[in-house]
């Protein structure tokens, strides 16, 4: 195989005359700034496809897609078709071997389609073959949905090189009309000059296999290469939209961003379990000896008790086995027995600090300074929740307002959620459809509705109500008042109730944290959760409570370690203010929008409880 391209062509292309792409004539693509080339969005994601850019030359890069997009056509149309040779035909079915074999039958099996992936397979086959002739090859830069066609000669490089599925290219070109050939492409571009070619390993490459669906890639297998998939490569592009336009409408709203901190020594946060932080030491330092590092060797040692077990051969061995697992478990209890009681001296803080499960506390610091600020960060939940529904470690847009209350924090959280639906829908069209598979006639149904039309607002009581009259369904979860809603009860209301997203607030005390204003009756506290269909909860928030009485009653009340809490409490001391704020699940709301029931499928690198693969 004769070897790719070397970066030394690219760079002496840019500088020469044929970096077309830089010129001002007009007779060109206009080129990224900082990469010196076009992005595909600005040939074929364009509203004409690129029509109007025909004749004009392109420098292009991009990663080679499927391959059932790989074609051939020998040099001269009259030419009589090469027989392929018996090693080739290797791993192909009896059925691709025909197709490969005998032209007529492939083109009766696409005109019938169903044998598509057949043809697909054999028509590579043959392109791997021909000694001279033309390529087309599918590709892709991540930039937008749609994919270039490009034209690729025998003479530039060899075919098996380009036509690789997952192999990186950068090639030099004339953008031409399609005519005639395509049903999918407006245009293509015609390769005069291969500036780069990333080979790839095509008897071991995943993407090479065009029906494994990418959830697989991303949970699975290959998470490093689920970005490759157009579907993840969309939910990727949707979530920077969305994170853009967040900025766009808190920095126009007069907010300012902060930073806050991912580390927290505050445990009483609102959740029951938090990850711990610990430095590592190395293997040789007895310090290094964690409740994790102890369980990890507890199951290795039950692994090997039960292999000699089944081997019945070494009983020495087994019996030095049993004693270390011994060892292992009395070890594992000392240390649970230690818990946070134990030697800090060598810890990095000297004390423990946790991931934090949400940033409203520090952001209260900086609302009582900056007066409107919002952060956008991870956020970490230790629950043993459902995985398909919940993430150990997901992002979250929070704000917080000085001189608001309830009512404000809510309107507000609702113009920011109905910006980001709008401009999503608006800017990620082509996104949004191909990943509902153009259901709806790309009519996006679920957003518009929740954008536009009125939401409903209930207090949680009379959500229990209408809960409670419900006769003609069950519930797992029992209904009554105090109770928390469980999603179940939420999906009822917002998808077969009201059938549009539900603001619920005024909850019981109980059921949020202790930061939560009191209102004048003393149960119920100034809360709320906006809760939207087949996702649940997007965002919640609260109106915090300023009254230093009030604030340490709800703390002794609930049995909190105040020595955590000094630094909380002195925001009240120094210049009280009435405050409000909200925190928005950007996870659920990509769930929203993209149609998605798994949110692990929006994550190529998720994590969840026993997953965190890379």
């Amino acid at each position: 195989m004769a070897s790719s391209p070397s970066s030394s062509a690219f760079a002496s292309a840019s500088s020469s005359e044929e970096a077309t792409t830089s010129s001002n004539d007009g007779s060109a693509v206009e080129s990224l700034k900082y990469s010196r080339r076009a992005s595909l969005r600005s040939i074929v994601g364009r509203p004409d496809g690129g029509r109007e850019l025909a004749g004009k030359r392109a420098v292009v890069g991009g990663w080679v897609k499927s391959s059932d997009a790989v074609k051939a056509k020998l040099a001269g149309a009259m030419s009589p078709p090469q027989p392929i040779p018996a090693t080739e035909t290797t791993g192909l079915t009896c059925t691709e071997v025909l197709l490969a074999r005998v032209p007529l039958i492939r083109c009766i099996a696409k005109l019938i389609g169903g044998a598509a992936a057949a043809v697909d397979r054999a028509s590579a086959s043959i392109s791997y073959n021909v000694a001279t002739g033309t390529a087309l090859v599918r590709i892709n830069d991540g930039s937008c949905v749609a994919d270039l066609q490009i034209v690729v000669d025998s003479s530039l490089c060899p075919l098996e090189q380009v036509t690789a599925v997952g192999a990186c290219v950068l090639v030099q070109g004339k953008i031409e009309l399609v005519e005639g050939r395509s049903q999918q492409h407006v245009v293509e571009l015609r390769v005069d000059k291969m500036l780069h070619v990333g080979p790839v390993d095509i008897d071991n490459s995943p993407l090479s296999n065009v029906e494994l669906p990418p959830p697989e890639l991303t949970k699975d297998y290959y998470p490093h290469l689920a970005a490759r998939t157009t579907a993840v490569a969309s939910v990727a592009r949707v979530r920077s939209e969305m994170v853009h336009a967040a900025h766009a409408f808190f920095q126009t709203n007069g907010f300012f961003h902060v930073n806050t901190p991912i580390i927290t020594a505050t445990t009483v946060a609102g959740r029951s379990k938090m990850f711990r932080v610990m430095r590592t030491t190395s293997k040789s330092d007895n310090r290094a000896i964690t409740p994790e590092v102890v369980r990890a060797s507890i199951k290795a040692k039950t692994k090997q008790i039960e292999a000699l077990k089944r081997s019945e051969s070494n009983k020495e061995a087994l019996e030095a086995a049993e004693v270390d697992l011994q060892r292992a478990n009395e070890l594992a209890t000392q240390l649970e027995q230690q818990g946070l009681n134990a030697d800090l001296s060598d810890n990095f803080f000297q004390n423990p600090v946790y991931l934090s499960p949400n940033h409203t506390l520090h952001l209260e610091t900086y609302a009582c300074a900056l007066s409107s600020v919002y952060t956008f960060s991870p956020v970490f939940l230790a629950e043993n929740l459902e995985p398909h529904k919940h993430l150990a470690e997901m992002w979250t847009i929070d704000a917080e307002l000085a001189f608001a209350e309830l009512e404000d924090a809510i309107s507000c959280a609702k113009d920011c959620l109905m910006w980001l639906l709008s401009t999503v829908s608006k800017n990620c069209s082509d996104e949004l459809k191909f990943l509902s598979n153009g259901a709806n006639n790309g009519i996006f149904s679920h957003i518009e509705s929740a954008a536009s039309s009125p939401w409903e607002r209930i207090t949680y009581s009379e959500a229990v109500n209408t809960l409670l009259q419900v006769k003609d369904k069950s519930f797992e979860a029992k209904v009554e008042l105090g109770m928390p809603l469980s999603l179940e009860h939420m999906s009822y209301l917002v998808d077969d109730c009201y059938k549009k997203p539900v603001i619920i607030y005024e909850y019981p005390k109980e059921l949020k944290p202790f930061y939560a204003r009191l209102m004048e009756d003393a149960t119920k506290v100034s809360a709320f959760d906006i809760v939207v269909p087949k996702v649940g909860i997007i965002a919640c928030g609260t109106q915090k409570e300023e009254r230093m009485d009030n604030l340490t009653a709800r703390v002794d009340d609930l049995r909190l370690p105040r020595d955590q809490l000094d630094w909380y409490f002195n925001i009240r001391k120094h210049g009280t203010v009435k405050h409000s704020g909200f925190s928005i699940d950007i996870e659920r709301l990509i769930l929203l929008v993209t149609c998605f029931n798994d949110i692990r499928d929006i994550k190529p690198f998720q994590r969840t409880k026993g997953d965190a693969k890379c």
